[in-house]
């Protein structure tokens, strides 16, 4: 039956939390309990949500600190099945063998494409004009276990991340809806990847928000609208302090000048020449903490911003 199933849920974020709500909407006898992880000093943190679905559901919430407390709470519910939404930390091989029904987790890529760290950024960064996820099983690889299901979202051109994470939510709670069900029941299974087709994403830190002007404007332009709200955002650097870039446009006619120049000021936004020719015109910034037009930050058309390191 689909409720006889102990299912610990592991998550974090507004991914991971429209995941926990769709799950007990269609199965809460199985939820026995909640791991999430203490990210309250991340901007995209939503542990307060986690902790009122608890006080509102009765469902046992455990707030992990670190890896090792993560993997604890694991060893002590001993779940049959584990969703996992919004993970950031590597789960022991030991301990995926202690859940029985294994662990089954959402990654933001079409697999086997863009395996490993960041994977929708890259999709973004590259500019793709179709995004995904797929719900798979964790194994001791990186992102190579079998997949039992994949959904597609399109990328229009003014799509920033946070409008992809939208989409993405839309259709990850659709899925849940139709197949946790079937896999709580046993009436699905999962289908390999063809491992010949994997790519693979290298780990971001934050220096790799540095915008390089010197690549083409549609590069730059991928490049801020893929680090975004609720990400950290794309950034430069003016009289030595950085300037956050939230929002841009491209311009579409050749524009001549040396990359980082400031071509041009007004009430529109500041555009800046980039490799090739390029420009793109900047609409959105912070600067030492206040968010505004760059325009009230960059005065002078002699101005130049670096181009990266």
């Amino acid at each position: 039956m689909a409720d006889s199933k102990r299912v610990l849920f592991i998550g974090s974020k507004q991914q991971g939390y429209a995941a926990l709500e769709t799950i007990f909407s269609v199965s809460r006898d199985s939820l026995i309990g909640i791991l999430t992880l203490d990210d309250s000093g991340d901007t995209r943190t939503v542990l307060p949500r986690f902790m009122e679905f608890s006080e509102r559901t009765g469902v046992p919430l455990d707030i992990a600190s670190n890896r090792k407390a993560s993997e604890e709470v694991i060893k002590r519910v001993r779940p049959d099945l584990c969703l996992v939404v919004g993970w950031y930390w590597l789960i022991d091989s030991a301990v995926l063998a202690l859940v029985k029904d294994g662990m089954l987790g959402v990654h933001n890529s079409l697999l086997p494409r863009y395996r490993g760290g960041s994977p929708l950024i890259w999709s973004i960064l590259n500019g793709d004009r179709e995004v995904g996820f797929s719900l798979f099983s964790f194994t001791s690889g990186m992102d190579d276990g079998p997949v039992w299901a994949r959904c597609r979202a399109s990328v229009s051109d003014d799509d920033y991340i946070a409008d992809i994470l939208v989409k993405l939510e839309r259709e990850l709670m659709e899925m849940l809806r139709q197949k946790f069900p079937l896999i709580l029941q046993g009436t699905i299974k999962p289908t390999q990847q063809d491992h010949d087709q994997a790519t693979y994403c290298a780990p971001r830190v934050p220096d790799d928000g540095l915008v390089d002007w010197r690549k083409p404007a549609c590069d730059v332009y991928n490049f801020i609208r893929a680090q975004s709200s609720p990400y950290p955002g794309a950034f430069t650097y003016l009289d030595g302090t950085k300037l956050v870039l939230w929002r841009a446009k491209l311009f579409q006619q050749t524009y001549f000048g040396t990359p980082g120049q400031i071509a041009r000021i007004g009430s529109e936004g500041v555009y800046v020449i980039c490799g090739s020719n390029t420009a793109v015109l900047v609409t959105d910034t912070e600067y030492s903490g206040d968010r505004a037009n760059p325009s009230k930050f960059i005065t002078s058309i002699r101005t130049r911003l670096p181009s990266g390191r």
